[in-house]
């Protein structure tokens, strides 16, 4: 699986912030469900040889994971997914409203 470097001051900032504030936060929590149910399912396709420190990382989250009730996920999922949709109808919204203040002289 590709990695890539955070710089270290984002590191340093993230030391103060729980995966706990994440999963109670109205604004993260949602995302954060649903973050970690993908990442738990694309570790499970990644083919390459994984450390026994990340193997057994995968697997603390995947039992978080299972104390989450199915219904729950299936809410975030599903209001990830309208957010998305929502975000994307917003942007191309935004896009023709530009659009139509712009003069085409030809």
């Amino acid at each position: 699986m590709p990695t890539f470097d955070l710089p270290e001051n984002v590191l340093a900032a993230s030391e103060n912030i729980l995966l706990r504030d994440l999963l109670e936060s109205p604004a993260f929590s949602y995302w954060m469900v649903s973050s970690l149910c993908n990442g738990v399912q694309a570790g499970r396709s990644y083919t390459e040889q994984v450390s026994e420190d990340e193997e057994f990382f995968v697997f603390k989250v995947q039992k978080l994971l299972t104390a989450i009730p199915i219904e729950t996920k299936r809410a975030c999922f599903k209001e990830t997914a309208t957010q998305v949709v929502n975000n994307k109808n917003a942007r191309v919204a935004a896009a023709q409203a530009r659009s139509e203040h712009i003069r085409i002289i030809g």
